[in-house]
């Protein structure tokens, strides 16, 4: 151990104003790393996951009786919360609109001669996830259509459900289903088929079923949600 006798008063001041300049430059760059890049976590029963600076405060936290379990899990991490803005995709002369990610990489094909009047494929940059938005010309049922498609894959099939819905006015069904891929695992599907008037509206959302979750589900549901056909 050394010890540094310093006898000029001069000296003395400058080093001690030294100490306190670092001091005091440690002292905001942990506070600006607290406050600004670390975030508390809190995850309730597996149901609700969010993220919140350490500059806020969470004084109560509220668990409706029909929660069974109530457990409540904390953690720190120095990754901000992702954030993701919808951007709205709308085609005039089709007459329809709908909302998407920011993160999704939009694109259009043509399929001249076909039933399919408009095909919009969609892949999120940030997951495997993607699918597509049609619009078919269907003078006939829908629910003829719906048969004829289930049957073509019914072998593969791990799991089918459908149900009746209807989304801004518009009747039709919904999907949730997994399927047997050509790479010999398995993909969940969700899809919605409208019919108004004399057009189907399709819209298709895949991913490997291992990686599907609720996030996925809100983002499937968040674009259903915002489709509108214009009159």
């Amino acid at each position: 151990m050394f010890v540094i006798i310093v006898k000029n008063p001069r000296i003395k001041i400058l080093m001690a104003l030294m100490v306190i300049g670092l001091w005091v430059v440690m002292f905001a760059a942990s506070n600006a790393l607290f406050n600004k890049g670390l975030f508390f976590n809190i995850t309730i029963d597996n149901c609700l996951t969010f993220s919140y600076p350490l500059r806020f405060k969470i004084n109560n936290v509220f668990v409706g009786n029909e929660m069974v379990s109530e457990v409540i899990e904390t953690g720190f991490s120095l990754k901000k919360p992702l954030s993701r803005k919808l951007k709205n995709f709308r085609i005039p002369e089709g007459k329809f609109s709908f909302l998407y990610p920011s993160s999704f990489t939009l694109s259009r094909k043509d399929f001249e001669g076909s039933d399919i009047l408009y095909h919009i494929d969609f892949e999120d940059s940030t997951t495997a996830s993607h699918g597509f938005v049609q619009v078919w010309e269907m003078p006939y049922p829908l629910e003829d259509f719906l048969e004829a498609s289930k049957a073509s894959f019914a072998q593969s099939y791990k799991f089918f459900n459908t149900k009746s819905i209807q989304v801004n006015g518009i009747p039709g069904y919904y999907w949730d289903y997994s399927v047997l891929g050509n790479d010999g695992k398995y993909y969940k599907g969700s899809e919605v088929f409208l019919k108004k008037d004399e057009r189907m509206y399709r819209i298709s959302y895949f991913l490997p079923e291992n990686q599907w979750n609720k996030a996925q589900s809100d983002t499937f549901q968040n674009i259903v949600n915002s489709f509108k056909v214009e009159s």
